[in-house]
């Protein structure tokens, strides 16, 4: 619930002339994978990993090449999507009694003598609570957006600080020239010059990394008919709270991505506006992030250990959602809502 690195250093202090080597502390995860293979393009697709989890494989930990390991155990999916997770979570949480109220936007979390006392909502009603679960980006606590008493209770993450944002492509269309997988990722030839770009130059990367997934393509099933459902994923840098994206950027970058694609083999249809999902709207979305779609960047030694925690300063205060530990994902926003509860459970205990 809470690791430190003396923690993890006394957890494997009984193996770690042997385990400690392995993790490669003083290693990025490109210098770990590009010992491992002579061929370039090897070292740059399991690298892709880093990406996983918001950040550049030149600045993340060598520990998260960990990540193939755990997707060749075995990767899951929800049979409806992840809508029908989302579903499933509400319908229990009703019949326990939950009375949830959806689109309702909340004005502060309130405080009274020192500790947590409800929550405002923007029609100006007051819900009256001993714990608060708040599970936006942390972020947006530091920054002073749900009020001026909790903006010390989970630190403001810097610009500089935050993982990837992205663009987004969500249409249907009927693919042409290219055979697609469920999964299919077209590489840049510069790898390093992409990330580049994201992270220290701030700009969208010229030639970019494309992620498509065929949704309606799933091993021992039928192809689908056409046309099918597709989502493509670009990776940006997390500026989106500096200005919207203008139309002019949004042409001039779709032309440059469609007909990369059909060099590379590929013939998509770019779809209209409403298609896409860029970092300004995912910062509307997600507030205090700037478009940032994993929370902090897992780059350093310590950034696992940097993630806020599931408790804050705050007492009664308790944080949960892919933005606190233990970081970004379906399974990990899982886990953090999990710890949220038992964190709640055993200060109730003890008081």
């Amino acid at each position: 619930a809470r690791p430190t690195p003396l923690g993890v250093a006394g957890a494997v202090a009984r193996d770690a002339w042997r385990i400690l080597p392995a993790m490669a502390p003083l290693s990025s995860m490109w210098q770990a994978v590009d010992r491992q293979f002579s061929d370039k393009r090897l070292a740059q697709l399991f690298a892709r990993y880093a990406t996983y989890v918001g950040g550049s494989p030149y600045l993340s930990p060598a520990i998260l090449t960990l990540i193939w390991r755990a997707e060749a155990a075995g990767v899951w999916c929800v049979e409806g999507g992840l809508s029908a997770l989302a579903r499933a979570i509400a319908d229990l949480a009703r019949t326990r009694g939950v009375d949830l109220r959806l689109g309702t936007g909340v004005r502060s979390v309130d405080i009274a003598g020192g500790r947590v006392a409800g929550v405002t909502l923007d029609c100006g009603e007051r819900l009256a609570a001993s714990a608060v679960v708040f599970n936006g980006d942390p972020s947006a606590l530091g920054s002073g957006l749900l009020g001026s008493g909790v903006r010390r209770a989970a630190p403001r993450l810097a610009p500089a600080a935050r993982s990837l944002s992205a663009w987004v492509w969500t249409f249907a269309d009927r693919p042409a020239g290219f055979d697609l997988e469920h999964h299919t990722v077209f590489f840049g030839s510069d790898y390093r010059a992409e990330f580049d770009e994201i992270f220290r130059q701030r700009r969208t990367p010229r030639e970019p990394t494309l992620y498509v997934c065929a949704q309606d393509r799933m091993p021992g099933r039928e192809l689908p008919r056409s046309p099918e459902r597709l989502l493509m994923i670009m990776n940006a840098p997390p500026d989106g709270d500096r200005g919207a994206v203008t139309q002019e950027e949004i042409e001039t970058c779709q032309t440059r991505v469609f007909e990369r694609l059909a060099r590379m083999g590929l013939i998509l249809t770019p779809p209209g506006r409403e298609g896409l999902t860029t970092p300004d709207q995912f910062d509307r979305l997600f507030p205090g992030t700037g478009g940032a779609l994993y929370g902090a960047a897992p780059h350093g030694t310590m950034a696992t250990f940097r993630r806020p925690m599931t408790r804050t300063k705050l007492p009664g205060l308790y944080l949960a959602g892919g933005g606190a530990h233990p970081g970004p994902g379906v399974a990990m926003a899982c886990l953090s809502g999990q710890l949220a509860a038992e964190a709640i459970m055993q200060d109730r205990s003890s008081t």
